[in-house]
């Protein structure tokens, strides 16, 4: 249901290993089950309990702490043994576990040989993170080597489960701690606003996302004048590599300012050092580019930005966002848009001593070991942000790197341009660290950012949809922009506003119908998102200032000063309305006053919602994902999203 819900592939990639040698299975099992029985992460399962999810951990006795599955598959022919191999990995790697009823860890040991095994391992993000995993393979190959040797495992005992962690942090976010902090990110957030990334596709509605990544690398040439570049400015490499990151979206996107988020392993003290669990989070950093910063200022500014967000990052990030948007009014979120990440701890290698030998296997397809072969397509990831960046990088040599996109705004040519784009960047600051970022457009064949009427990866022709306007529901004249509206909270969404002269008193549903009768005549993506009042003679002056000075009107005051048109007003009205009304009741308090009044406000969390959905997903026997929810969070929305499902 949970998984449903919040409509996402939470699991790690999986991995893959083929064992040739050897392998003394027994031990392997052995091994399995009593890490299985040291670390209750691996126990646990996570139902939707009176409408809540909540995590459960399973006696040790019960399957979860119950031997590694071993399949023996020796006795078919080549051909079938081929074949069933590969429907078992699909099946235990692919298909969805419904980890409400058990925990959601998925392994399997084949027995394809007498010295040759296939070991396969799902290990969910909501288990562990990677750091546990390097954890839990090292504990795992410590059991394993003792069980084959008949002597003692030295494995360290757990000190606390993450439950104890979890526990403690409940406790320790009391409501001022948690108020204060939150004030230091609205503070470092303040102004912020979605940057327009020039991609292929204007943006779907919805937050759900459909990511893929492309693989690259930089030379060890490269690699190493960077490397040499952080030790001479006294940064490290990640604050290097991070700089140029803005560098680029901030010439492809013509902002000022801007915002990634990178993992971080959230692991604050040594009592947690050897914990397992789901400790890692993101953590937000702001990119100053004001001013025409050289290479070297710019990595002065990423420096300090780095030590201050690291100073307050116990925040959980899923709380940052909610402070930040407390009402989800941002589509795209500015905290959701960019990612990037150094990876510098090698991979975990499964070290069986003995004369067994390990090798990766492709996980997407054949039973052959991975290859070098580029897929034109990318290869699909579950990710949450539109554009992100993984370098990886273990001391010497080459740094290989991933693109990661979002499959609905571009295609896979358009992340190896960012790859390029990305090397581009990094020649031209290691060849001169005092080049200005002005100099990127003539140093380099960089695209031109988005211009002024650029919305939502569109061109809008705004004077079409100011002819569209006109004459419609009482406006006499009317002039729309690309405009930042700022939020209570103190970020900024990028609005296309219809900034109206309107002719009498609008209608209550003034703004409803002008949206439909657009959404009508205009391409997708065209319609104005915000619909406020002025005086004519101030929009006939702004337009009149347009049509002399170029595409640039006299500015208009921010919509959040404006006067809005009405929107509709409709109270809950059919049956469904009304059902839907009482079980929004049930969680809020007091039942909706319009089908479009929004879910969140200060106080709601996304916790609140999961539970009014899986409300609804009881009471109608239909699931909404939380990702097409947060898109419209009113009763409309689900309504409209529980008739398209039963049509289907």
């Amino acid at each position: 249901m949970f998984d449903k819900l919040v409509d996402g592939d939470l699991s790690h990639q999986p991995t893959i290993v083929r064992l040739r040698g050897p392998l003394n299975t027994a031990a392997l099992r052995m091994a399995y089950a009593r890490l299985v029985r040291r670390h209750e992460c691996l126990r646990t399962r996570f139902p939707v309990i009176d409408g809540e999810p909540v995590q459960v951990i399973e006696d040790i006795g019960k399957a979860a702490g119950g031997p590694l599955p071993l399949i023996d598959l020796r006795h078919l022919p080549e051909a079938l043994r081929a074949r069933e191999i590969a429907r078992i990995r699909e099946e235990t790697l692919s298909t969805p576990v419904p980890f409400d009823m058990r925990p959601p860890v998925r392994v399997a040991l084949i027995r394809a040989a007498p010295e040759e095994h296939l070991f396969l391992v799902g290990i969910p993000h909501i288990t562990a993170d990677l750091w546990s995993a390097t954890l839990l393979n090292d504990e795992l190959m410590a059991h394993y080597r003792a069980g084959a040797e008949g002597t003692p495992s030295r494995a360290p005992t757990p000190v606390a489960q993450y439950a104890d962690f979890a526990q403690w942090q409940r406790a320790w976010w009391n409501r001022d701690r948690t108020e204060r902090e939150a004030g230091r990110w609205r503070a470092r957030l303040d102004g912020l606003s979605a940057v327009e990334l020039p991609l292929d596709r204007p943006r779907p509605a919805g937050r759900r996302r459909d990511c893929f990544l492309i693989g690259d690398t930089f030379d060890a040439e490269l690699s190493d004048r960077l490397r040499a570049l952080a030790r001479t400015a006294d940064v490290t490499l990640y604050v290097v590599l991070l700089a140029a990151f803005h560098w680029l979206v901030g010439r492809m996107s013509g902002a000022g300012r801007l915002v990634t988020t990178s993992l971080v392993a959230a692991r604050h003290g040594s009592a947690v050092q050897g914990m397992t669990g789901p400790f890692s989070d993101y953590l937000a950093l702001v990119g100053d580019l004001s001013g025409d910063p050289d290479f070297l200022e710019s990595l002065r500014r990423v420096r300090d930005e780095c030590l201050t967000a690291h100073d307050h990052q116990r925040l959980p990030f899923s709380q940052v966002l909610e402070v930040m948007d407390p009402g989800r009014e941002l589509h795209p979120h500015p905290l959701e848009q960019l990612g990037f990440n150094l990876h510098n701890i090698p991979p975990a290698v499964m070290d069986f001593s003995g004369d067994v030998v390990v090798s990766a296997v492709n996980p997407e397809g054949g039973d052959g070991e991975s290859g070098d072969e580029e897929d034109d397509d990318g290869e699909y990831v579950p990710w949450t942000a539109d554009l992100t960046f993984d370098v990886y990088d273990y001391g010497t040599g080459h740094m290989p790197f991933d693109v990661i996109l979002d499959r609905r705004l571009a295609d896979p040519a358009t992340a190896r341009e960012w790859a390029g784009h990305y090397r581009s960047v990094l020649r031209a600051v290691v060849a001169d660290p005092g080049v200005r970022l002005s100099a990127l457009g003539t140093l380099l064949s960089l695209p031109r950012p988005p211009s002024a009427t650029s919305f939502g990866g569109r061109e809008i022709d705004v004077r079409r949809v100011e002819r569209e306007l006109a004459g419609h529901d009482g406006i006499t004249a009317a002039l729309v922009a690309v405009a930042p509206r700022r939020l209570a909270t103190g970020l900024r969404v990028r609005e296309l506003v219809a900034y109206c002269a309107v002719e009498g008193t609008p209608r209550p549903n003034a703004a409803h119908d002008i949206r439909g009768r657009l959404r009508e005549r205009l391409p997708d993506g065209w319609v104005p998102t915000v619909f406020v009042e002025r005086p004519p003679e101030e929009i006939r002056k702004a337009l009149a200032a347009r049509a002399a000075g170029g595409e640039r009107a006299e500015p208009l005051p921010p919509p959040e000063d404006c006067v809005p048109l009405p929107e509709e007003g409709r109270p809950p009205s059919d049956p469904s309305e009304r059902r839907l009304a009482a079980l929004w009741a049930e969680i809020l308090g007091a039942p909706p006053k319009s089908v479009t009044e929004p879910f969140f406000r200060v106080g709601v969390t996304d916790k609140d919602a999961l539970r009014f959905l899986a409300r609804v997903a009881e009471d109608f026997g239909v699931t909404v994902p939380f990702a097409d929810f947060l898109s419209a969070p009113n009763l409309r929305m689900v309504t409209d999203n529980l008739a398209e499902k039963r049509r289907v």
